[in-house]
């Protein structure tokens, strides 16, 4: 037994040494990736696929014998492949999840074959989020009798629109746009039918159709932008968005807090701007809200972020006259300051100084952005002036502080 114990004391002793001579590993930094693969069918396609996530991540084609394709070292995430080839229609997979360390198997990619005049169709068959505004694209191989395709063209639900041709030696290219635009969040299908005729006659051997869905109401831009900072108090706001909107509930909802007296103005269906009536307060976090309140002519309400924040810059000496470090200056002139945005009067007044002081000299308010400091005498020849507003003492009309000290030095002339 006291052998035994002795063994295992042994044991412990080596263990203890091989753990505290080991070396410590670094914690590895790779990016483990993910694959996709699937089948495209027919197998003879040489389809192209294209790994999408917003833009263009990967291409890869399917092998003409087997129809296989492969996306390698993927990054974990979302995506869409939008697969073509010529002389079959376009297909888009939605929401293709790819997992770290795994590989993701798509359900089998079926092309529907096209007429051998018609070489790609765009959108894609059951493409997603398309544009509002986008073009619907038929590439054929030959020319073709214009008039011919867009009488046998159709789109259901019905939109208004026009056509436009594009004609090369290789063929000709027509393009559908909407007279304004599709509904948002709406599935749309169209069709060109099989009595379309090439230039020489010849129809199609079948009818080609594809169906895309339209993304919904969205705000394109909005300036300020978010989170901006040193905007200024006079900035004007706008909105764009990718649908018209229905303007007496876009302008009731727009809430903005502090709380803005101003006029709102459509410049089109689509843009809107506010015009503040006076300057905002500076230094000042500016909140804009109730934009998931918001819904296009349509009755699609608007998604996305319900609200933007922007700031506005300190309290400063926008202009002033005369310059800093000025010399041969009337002995006449006055001093003039204006601000960026309205100030309280009697801080202003109280912060400002002037060496060596002018007799009879007061202050003329053109606005509460605007002063000018002068009197019937004039300044003494050939002298050094100094004007200093402190910025502990000056404050905006909303008391917030010049955030520092403004002096000016200037030098008369004879």
């Amino acid at each position: 037994m006291t052998s035994f114990k002795i063994n295992i004391l042994i044991i412990l002793v080596i263990l203890c040494l091989l753990i505290s001579c080991a070396e410590e590993q670094p914690l590895s930094t790779t990016t483990i990736t993910g694959n996709v693969v699937g089948i495209v069918k027919p197998f003879e396609s040489n389809a192209r696929l294209d790994l999408m996530q917003g833009k263009l991540v990967q291409t890869t084609y399917a092998d003409t014998l087997s129809g296989y394709f492969e996306f390698k070292s993927v990054d974990a995430g979302v995506y869409n492949i939008d697969v073509s080839a010529d002389n079959y229609g376009r297909r888009s997979m939605n929401e293709i999840i790819v997992y770290q360390g795994r590989t993701t198997s798509t359900p089998d990619i079926i092309l529907k074959p096209l007429p051998e005049q018609i070489l790609t169709i765009n959108p894609a068959n059951d493409a997603t989020n398309i544009s509002v505004t986008s073009s619907i694209e038929i590439q054929f191989s030959l020319q073709m009798n214009q008039s011919s395709v867009e009488n046998n063209f159709s789109i259901t639900p019905s939109v208004n629109g026009y056509f436009q041709w594009e004609n090369k030696t290789e063929g000709s290219k027509l393009y559908f746009y909407p007279e304004n635009q599709y509904t948002t969040s709406e599935s749309y299908l169209f069709t060109l039918s099989k009595e379309a005729e090439t230039i020489y006659g010849d129809t199609l051997s079948f009818d080609i159709s594809s169906r895309f869905s339209t993304e919904g109401c969205k705000l394109i831009s909005i300036s300020p932008e978010d989170q901006s900072t040193f905007n200024s108090p006079q900035v004007a706001i706008y909105f764009t968005f990718n649908s018209s909107m229905a303007r007496n509930s876009t302008e009731n909802s727009i809430q903005f807090n502090p709380a803005l007296l101003g006029d709102f103005k459509w410049l089109d269906s689509k843009r809107l701007s506010f015009q503040p009536g006076s300057y905002l307060e500076t230094n000042t976090d500016h909140n804009i809200s109730g934009l998931d309140q918001l819904y296009d002519v349509y009755g699609t309400y608007l998604s996305g972020k319900s609200s933007f924040t922007f700031r506005t810059e300190p309290l400063k000496i926008s202009s002033n006259y005369p310059a800093n470090g000025a010399t041969q200056i009337s002995r006449s002139t006055a001093i003039i300051v204006a601000f960026n945005s309205l100030v309280d009067q009697a801080s202003v007044e109280n912060a400002f100084t002037i060496i060596p002081s002018p007799a009879n000299w007061s202050f003329q308010w053109t606005d509460l952005t605007r002063f000018q400091y002068a009197g019937t005498t004039p300044l003494s020849a050939n002298t050094l002036y100094s004007v200093t507003i402190q910025d502990s003492t000056c404050t905006d009309y909303w008391g917030n502080i010049l955030p520092s000290k403004f002096k000016l030095l200037f030098r008369t002339g004879e």
